[in-house]
């Protein structure tokens, strides 16, 4: 699928956070997609993978995309990873694969969002980088 933002980077990466909330995000140009790599925790794994692809928003404002999940069974790693794989496929219109792997024991309620608003600046902070080319 074609794409209005050029893609010319072998790799980004960024990290937001520190200790068992800590999330690294890395992004690699395939030169016809993009792969990335989410983990963080105690115990980055894999954990599941998110395929986004970009559309025509059925509305006919903008882009969206269409998102398919496979989680490994009893991982919730897919969750923020479906955010970000959308975020990225819709912004750059370019296809997006995310393999997420995000795991610390006995997460409290607050440190859950803690690691939901580091993947969100993460995906901000790449799309930006992106976008300056």
């Amino acid at each position: 699928m074609p794409h209005t933002i050029p893609i010319n980077f072998p790799i980004w990466q960024g990290q937001e956070g520190e200790g068992r909330c800590q999330i690294s995000l890395i992004l690699q140009d395939t030169g016809d997609g993009l792969n990335a790599l989410l983990i963080g925790g105690e115990k980055p794994h894999v954990g599941g993978v998110v395929l986004a692809l970009p559309r025509p928003s059925l509305r006919g404002e903008g882009w969206s995309a269409d998102v398919y999940i496979t989680p490994v069974p009893g991982h919730k790693d897919v969750e923020v990873a479906k955010r970000v794989a959308a975020s990225l496929a819709r912004e750059l219109q370019y296809t997006v694969v995310v393999t997420a792997g995000i795991h610390s024991d006995n997460l409290c309620p607050e440190e859950l969002s803690q690691i939901i608003g580091h993947c969100e600046k993460l995906t901000q902070a790449a799309l930006a980088a992106l976008k300056q080319g």
